[in-house]
């Protein structure tokens, strides 16, 4: 399905903007680029894997092991899951931990986390080619100039413990959503108070967004298109309005219309900037997708097996009934 989604998207962009420009962007292609492109990406999962690992801990539990939140990162990045990678994070933290609140709050603090690196770095960008008078589109530059800055004054203001509170309150009763929403945000304020104890959530993240960056802009560069560094994370944090480990499949279909269109909106012809998405989307979207599955069907065997470690009767739990413990715990 994600793949037929991506598709199709990629189809009616090549179907715009003509074929025969399409075949010219691959003309002259820049090829040792492509290993930029595929040792970038194989990096980020490492990063992530770090900032991961030390978010899991925000609350006071227990580290989980390298194995298990490897193999959490990288099916939360496969394109197979509906509800996105969150989903899957949501429903193999409450396996952790078992505390299905706590779990959905880390999910919104590392959502959180992720945009709380990436976007000051996107608004300072923004503001430096605002004042560099850049020919980019103000519509585009402007968001990033003021958008995060009163986003992040909001996230501050809302999510004080009192206001918080009576913020998620209606009529006596608690919006769950919105009170899990803001104990994530708030979640940020344990990582910046303690900054050594979490300085692995901050560093990892900041791999991970350099290294995918650079994959993107490597995927770029394969196709002669030459952007300066603020000109390439406006284009890479545009394309990824919602980050693709939040998004249902992997993101597929919208991230490829966003990137090829962000590209575009900072100065790229369009057709090398969809076969530049093309090639990046192809390392961070189709290749993730065996280990992906791989790496979910283990998780299910290590929490069946810590959940039914010596079962008394050996056929009361069929292999079937323990998998689908860890699909439908989070139900």
């Amino acid at each position: 399905m994600a793949t037929i989604i991506a598709g199709a998207v990629v189809w009616l962009i090549a179907k715009a903007t003509g074929s025969v420009a399409i075949g010219r962007a691959f003309d002259h292609v820049d090829a040792p680029w492509i290993i930029a492109v595929a040792a970038a990406e194989l990096l980020t999962y490492p990063a992530y894997t770090i900032a991961y690992r030390s978010l899991a801990q925000v609350h006071g539990e227990a580290a989980m092991t390298h194995a298990v939140a490897a193999r959490i990162v990288v099916a939360g990045f496969g394109p197979f899951a509906l509800l996105g990678g969150f989903g899957i994070d949501k429903q193999a933290l409450s396996m952790v931990h078992e505390d299905a609140r706590g779990a959905r709050v880390k999910v919104m603090a590392l959502g959180a986390l992720e945009w709380a690196v990436l976007a000051p770095v996107g608004c300072a960008c923004a503001i430096v080619l605002l004042l560099q008078a850049s020919p980019i589109m103000g519509s585009l530059l402007w968001p990033w100039a003021i958008a995060v800055p009163v986003g992040f004054a909001a996230a501050a203001w809302a999510t004080s413990p009192d206001r918080a509170q009576r913020l998620s309150t209606f009529r006596g009763r608690t919006i769950k959503p919105l009170a899990e929403t803001l104990d994530g945000v708030a979640a940020l304020r344990t990582l910046v108070v303690h900054p050594v104890e979490y300085g692995r959530a901050w560093v990892g993240t900041m791999f991970y967004w350099a290294f995918d960056i650079f994959s993107f802009y490597a995927a770029a560069r394969m196709f002669g298109i030459r952007l300066d560094f603020g000109e390439v994370v406006i284009a890479y944090a545009s394309g990824y309005a919602v980050t693709r480990r939040s998004l249902p499949l992997g993101g597929a279909g919208l991230t490829e219309l966003l990137m090829t269109y962000s590209l575009y909106w900072v100065g790229a012809s369009l057709a090398p900037a969809l076969a530049a998405v093309l090639v990046y989307r192809l390392f961070n979207f189709v290749l993730v997708g065996a280990p992906a599955v791989i790496a979910q069907r283990q998780l299910e065997h290590i929490f069946d097996a810590q959940l039914n470690p010596l079962p008394s009767v050996p056929d009361a739990i069929s292999p079937r009934r323990m998998r689908g413990r860890f699909r439908s715990r989070s139900r």
